[in-house]
């Protein structure tokens, strides 16, 4: 589903990423590790076109995307589910409104998106929160929000950049639980993290970065 071939990212006289080769199966799990500044959020950018490489290839589903045109990166987002650290929920909306936001655009009718959003919503165990507000929900249920968001539309892949870098360790099980179901159901998910303990817990393909290099690449793997 992903291939990366000889992806290189400069700035000015810093590497960010240097010749970076990868293949990512569908239906995989990976988590990304590394120091701070090791090159793991520039890597997360390139696959959802926020960076684009200054040499090399970024291949997803055989589209090289380091070439897509601007007017051509909503569609590419489509195709993908993103989670962030910080949420990114739109604070005057409900949690209902929140998900269904990313799919009134695309023509489904009313009872279609109400489908959708409510499947999403029992995928992180949020149904009884539908409409509340995100600054009434704890941090753990404003991310599961942000996953519902990015799964609704049903993508084969999901990114998550440090999902769990803003909670504490009962939720940050909780999520990366929940982005293991996923994944169960055939949906590539690939994980940025710090967090030592969830790695070496769930036991999936760990890529660790050091200095915009891949110096490990280990199936069933923990954090070091």
């Amino acid at each position: 589903m992903i291939q990366l071939r000889a992806v290189t990212k400069k700035y000015k006289n810093n590497y960010a990423l240097k010749n970076i080769n990868l293949d990512i199966m569908s239906g995989e799990f990976v988590f990304v590790t590394g120091a701070s500044g090791a090159g793991k959020s520039t890597l997360m950018k390139m696959l959802y076109k926020e960076e684009t490489p200054t040499s090399g290839t970024v291949l997803i589903g055989g589209i090289n995307i380091a070439n897509l045109p601007s007017d051509k990166v909503p569609n590419l987002r489509r195709c993908m589910g993103i989670v962030f650290q910080d949420y990114k929920l739109l604070p005057n909306m409900s949690v209902y409104d929140n998900i269904a936001y990313v799919i009134r655009t695309l023509g489904m009718s009313t009872k279609e998106i109400s489908m959708r959003v409510m499947g999403a919503l029992k995928v992180v165990g949020l149904l009884d929160k539908m409409k509340s507000k995100p600054n009434e929900l704890s941090g753990g249920e404003q991310q599961r929000v942000s996953i519902a968001r990015a799964i609704v539309n049903g993508p084969p892949l999901l990114i998550a950049d440090e999902p769990t870098g803003n909670l504490d360790p009962n939720n940050s099980l909780e999520i990366m639980q929940i982005l293991d179901q996923i994944n169960q159901r055939g949906i590539t998910v690939i994980v940025s993290t710090h967090d030592r303990t969830m790695v070496d817990y769930f036991r999936k393909r760990v890529l660790t970065l050091d200095n915009g290099e891949i110096i490990r690449d280990v199936q069933a793997g923990t954090y070091e």
